[in-house]
């Protein structure tokens, strides 16, 4: 399973970036080899339709979960067409303190219900 989460630089260690679109990058974490690599989000100076380009870029590079602050309808419906499934990054600071809430379960699935998105 590999799982992303918006970072501001490289690695464990970077800042979580608030934004998905429009983050800096994306760190991917392989869960079955441990193997952590970090993508420059391409999508982040495009001047509209950046959450649906990252959301792309995520399913070019085989993320099964991504974390996320929020995501804007472009963004909700792509993850829904690429089959990602979304989880709150909640308040956690780092990348590694993010990862390590999502091994023990603490993050919140993004569930949207009739148009409404729900965590």
């Amino acid at each position: 399973m590999r799982i992303s989460i918006c970072s501001k630089k490289a690695g464990l260690d970077s800042l979580v970036d608030e934004r998905f679109g429009r983050a800096e990058n994306f760190t991917i974490i392989d869960l079955d080899t441990a193997i952590v690599e970090t993508i420059e989000n391409t999508a982040k100076n495009d001047p509209s339709g950046a959450g649906g380009e990252a959301v792309r870029l995520l399913s070019k590079h085989r993320v099964d979960v991504a974390v996320v602050p929020h995501l804007g309808p472009k963004a909700e419906k792509a993850m829904e067409a690429f089959e990602i499934k979304t989880v709150s990054q909640e308040d956690y600071k780092s990348v590694g303190e993010v990862l390590e809430a999502y091994k023990v379960g603490k993050l919140k699935e993004i569930v949207k219900i009739k148009g409404l998105t729900r965590l």
